[in-house]
């Protein structure tokens, strides 16, 4: 009961108050710890044994190690100082969460194309999206827009409060690493394809139930709202297997199908194109709208999220 308590005031913060900004931020000294440990760990003379192995070790030592760390913190808090406890617990769940920063991203793009200021969306996605935007039609960018806002449905809602209903905000601690070190060392390039193998791995593990859950609540909420329930779990399972990534096919699928849109087809990185596949139908244009209908499907999803994942943290114990 207290768990839940705890995660319902911290999404409550980042809902009225965003994501917390500055250089004290927990994901920027997470991100920093990354970068020293990668300096420590990564082989001095390239070795391609060396460095798979050497990405496991800073993996297991950058997860294993704060997680230790916070969690005796966190018993020796709750011993001594609860309201400590109370108040860093419920800090670091609003530091965890991204629901309204990414719908403010998200809508300022499509405020952006409904002035017919493409520049500005371009610009604006680029907060969202690592691709190359400089040349996105309107089209395009509604396509970015929504692939971005249901992947990171997932990355920045769902899991993170899927492990903190489970383990508090140790959880989402041990989460949010591991997002961290796939966007840092996660990467199929020269420096990083055996360094980073175990980053990308672990992030994969960590998600792979959450991104699965999200099609649930996705589906949930195009039920409220008189959306394509049915899209949603149909363009699931037929489309989700085919994305690279073993897991933000689902999200997206689901939020294609919701929408009775198709995302997916051609991306630039750095540019390099690269091919996407399709996922759901294109039964709706893509246009600026689409973006509103988005947001308000994701925006059911995230409350959604948090009285199940609320409920759940008070059941588990009971077990």
């Amino acid at each position: 009961m207290l768990n839940a308590i705890r995660l319902i005031c911290g999404f409550a913060l980042d809902g009225l108050f965003g994501d917390p900004q500055g250089k004290w931020h927990p994901i920027v000294l997470i991100g920093k710890i990354i970068s020293i440990l990668e300096n420590w760990f990564f082989p001095r003379k390239r070795n391609f044994k060396r460095e798979f192995i050497m990405g496991f070790v800073l993996v297991i030592f950058m997860a294993g190690g704060t997680g230790i760390l916070y969690y005796y913190l966190s018993l020796w808090l709750n011993r001594f100082f609860l309201l400590g406890f109370w108040g860093l617990e419920i800090y670091l769940i609003f530091s965890f969460t991204a629901y309204r920063t990414l719908m403010k991203r998200v809508h300022d793009v499509k405020l952006a194309l409904e002035r017919d200021d493409l520049v500005s969306a371009r610009q604006d996605l680029k907060h969202l999206v690592g691709r190359d935007t400089d040349h996105f039609s309107e089209k395009e960018i509604v396509r970015a827009a929504i692939e971005s806002l249901a992947e990171s449905y997932n990355d920045g809602i769902l899991a993170p409060l899927f492990y903190i209903a489970l383990f508090g905000a140790l959880g989402g601690l041990i989460y949010k690493i591991s997002n961290t070190l796939d966007s840092m060392l996660g990467y199929k390039n020269s420096r990083y394809y055996f360094f980073g193998f175990a980053s990308a791995r672990f992030d994969d593990l960590m998600n792979f139930i959450p991104s699965r859950l999200s099609i649930v609540m996705i589906g949930i909420s195009a039920m409220i709202l008189g959306k394509f329930w049915k899209g949603v779990f149909q363009y699931s399972f037929r489309d989700a297997k085919k994305h690279p990534s073993l897991n933000a096919g689902w999200p997206e699928s689901a939020l294609a199908g919701a929408l009775g849109i198709q995302l997916g087809g051609t991306n630039y990185y750095g540019g390099k194109r690269e091919e996407y596949p399709f996922l759901g139908e294109p039964f709706l244009e893509l246009i600026p709208a689409r973006i509103d209908e988005a947001l308000i499907i994701i925006r059911y999803s995230a409350y959604i999220g948090v009285l199940v994942c609320s409920l759940f943290s008070i059941i588990i114990p009971l077990f």
